[in-house]
């Protein structure tokens, strides 16, 4: 994550492509799903914690329950992708109805390799969606397969979160004056 970090302070250009998501939304919500679907995407790797559900709540809201259902409706593969612990990730697949797998070591490669297979399914099927340009969009984006970042839900973090977004704040600054991305400005 650190190496990661410094390449794109650096302005090292394939880093600064591994971080610049394919798509941003403000929230899960605002995900076409006809898009995706146009473009082949069968297959939505989750994250949970400020992208699903606030972090650490056990609580997950109704309107993602709702869409959760929508999309195994128009025949999505589901799999929640989390570095949290099993104690916080399987409650919110048994609530979604959807594999999890918690302890996931992102954006390590094997990881990804490890969902598709849980999953069954191939990385060019397939989009991650998630909050943190460091976790969610680089490891998605090295393994090859679509990376969308969305809003954090909550301002609220845990130690590894917190941490994660003190240096994507800085990332973000440098991708704005580059005009590579900005915060708010949705595709």
């Amino acid at each position: 994550m650190l190496k990661t970090y410094l390449k794109v302070i650096k302005r090292t250009k394939k880093e600064i492509n591994t971080i610049t998501p394919d798509n941003y939304y403000k929230n899960i919500y605002e995900i076409d799903s006809q898009k995706l679907k146009e473009n082949n995407i069968d297959t939505l790797l989750f994250d949970i914690d400020n992208t699903i559900a606030k972090v650490d709540s056990k609580t997950i809201p109704e309107e993602t329950i709702e869409l959760f259902k929508n999309l195994k409706k128009q025949n999505f593969k589901i799999l929640l992708l989390s570095n949290n612990h099993y104690e916080r990730v399987k409650p919110a697949g048994e609530i979604l109805k959807v594999k999890a797998l918690s302890d996931a070591g992102k954006p390590a490669y094997k990881t990804y390799t490890n969902a598709l297979k849980i999953i069954n399914s191939k990385k060019e099927n397939t989009a991650a969606i998630g909050d943190q340009l460091i976790s969610d969009i680089i490891g998605a984006k090295k393994y090859g397969i679509k990376a969308i970042l969305v809003d954090q839900l909550s301002k609220e973090n845990n130690i590894q979160t917190g941490l994660a977004q003190k240096l994507q704040k800085h990332i973000v600054k440098k991708l704005t004056k580059k005009h590579l991305f900005k915060e708010g400005k949705y595709y």
